[in-house]
């Protein structure tokens, strides 16, 4: 692709130099984080840490000491890491369809939930899924709810993550402080994750330090004008020669201690973030109303806390020239999970039984939502799009005039 300065970043990566440098003070001043904040915010007694999410959702299912080759029910719309978890943790991925709220649908559980040890829920793009339907066809199966998208969205009430017997939450995704995965025990005993947390190694200072000034660049590199004229350059020139989606890394250790203490302190002001998020994305569905794209919605009785915005474009377009469109013209796009079907077929025993997760995969488009756009930048978003749609409207009456 053209560098470009000033082109819009599809995601947010928010980890400034005030928290590397609240980081650096964690380690060489000895401060703790204060986990009573979280236990206050969210009701929650038991709070656990991994380096990564996906080792924390591994950790979770071997405290559950189920039979080695348990197939465990995860939705196939999802990040292949959640399925290198469970095969991590000596399970096989039981794949569930997905329901128009892009959230595991609890028809398709239903026919299948016989044949499950556990289930992860995922509550995809920051759009809780419908737990009670959920729980009551689950019945006594063991509920791990993934909040890697859902951090302060809420379900009838409830933060997701309190609502299932244990979750997990990916720290590097909205909240940006650095890394790491934070994990619930709500209904459940906690003594076997006690233990297998406490088995394993923290990471040392030097690469903690190292670590710090990693997430800083990746998140320096991620903003204007050095997304569009460098990162995203380079990173579309690695696309083909290194297998993106193939993250099989499972080095299982303790969180670093700067992620813990930037996480508790990112949280205590996060709130007024998802605020700005929400409203960036409900003027982006008041202004995209009146095109042809299947927008999201909000169910009733949740709050979603719109991590990210995703479109379904019409049948009969071509989503990828959306895409390439959008990002001559100043707005990258995520087309997120959409080879997800084809590496599960490949690699974990996917039999093609999701049809509506691979009718997503194919027509899904999130666009540029986040916190930190300005006025201006959504509005150009919104132009954009609409103007893919007109000049698309002009080429196919220009093509029926000449016929």
């Amino acid at each position: 692709m053209k560098p470009n300065p000033f082109l819009i970043p599809r995601f947010n990566i928010d980890y400034s130099l005030k928290d590397m440098l609240s980081g650096l003070g964690s380690l060489f001043l000895d401060k703790d984080a204060d986990l009573d904040f979280i236990r206050s915010e969210f009701s929650v007694s038991d709070v656990y840490f991994s380096n990564y999410s996906r080792t924390g959702i591994s950790l979770i299912l071997q405290s559950l000491n189920l039979p080695q080759g348990s197939k465990i029910g995860v939705p196939l719309y999802s990040c292949t890491v959640v399925f290198d978890a469970i095969v991590n943790a000596g399970h096989v991925p039981r794949f569930i369809d997905i329901d128009e709220n892009y959230t595991l649908d609890p028809v398709d559980l239903k026919e299948k939930v016989n044949d499950i040890a556990a289930l992860i829920v995922i509550h995809t793009f920051g759009r809780p899924a419908d737990m009670d339907a959920i729980k009551e066809v689950a019945s006594d199966i063991p509920i791990i709810e993934d909040c890697a998208h859902s951090l302060f969205s809420a379900y009838e009430g409830k933060l997701t993550g309190c609502i299932g017997d244990y979750s997990c939450f990916s720290l590097p995704k909205f909240l940006s402080a650095g890394g790491g995965g934070m994990i619930f025990v709500n209904n459940s005993r906690s003594d076997e994750i006690t233990q297998l947390i406490d088995s394993v190694h923290s990471p040392s200072l030097t690469d903690e330090i190292i670590h710090l000034f990693v997430m800083y660049a990746r998140s320096f590199f991620y903003h204007k004008p050095w997304f569009g004229t460098f990162a995203l350059p380079v990173g579309l020139s690695l696309e083909g020669k290194i297998d993106l989606m193939d993250k099989k890394s499972f080095t299982i250790k303790k969180i670093n201690k700067s992620d813990k203490y930037v996480t508790v302190e990112k949280l205590k002001t996060f709130k007024d973030k998802v605020v700005a998020q929400r409203n960036n994305s409900v003027y982006l569905l008041n202004e995209l109303a009146d095109t042809s794209l299947s927008l999201p919605f909000e169910k009733k009785n949740t709050f979603c806390n719109y991590y990210l915005f995703p479109v379904l474009v019409p049948e009969g377009i071509e989503r990828d020239s959306i895409c390439e469109y959008l990002r001559n013209n100043g707005v990258d796009t995520s087309t997120l999970f959409s080879q997800t079907p084809y590496i599960a077929r490949m690699k974990y025993g996917y039999e093609g039984d999701c049809p509506f997760t691979e009718h997503v995969a194919e027509r899904i488009l999130t666009l540029p939502n986040h916190y930190n756009l300005s006025k201006a930048e959504l509005s150009k978003t919104i132009f954009k799009v609409k103007s893919y749609f007109l000049s698309d409207q002009i080429r196919e009456s220009n093509e029926q005039q000449s016929k």
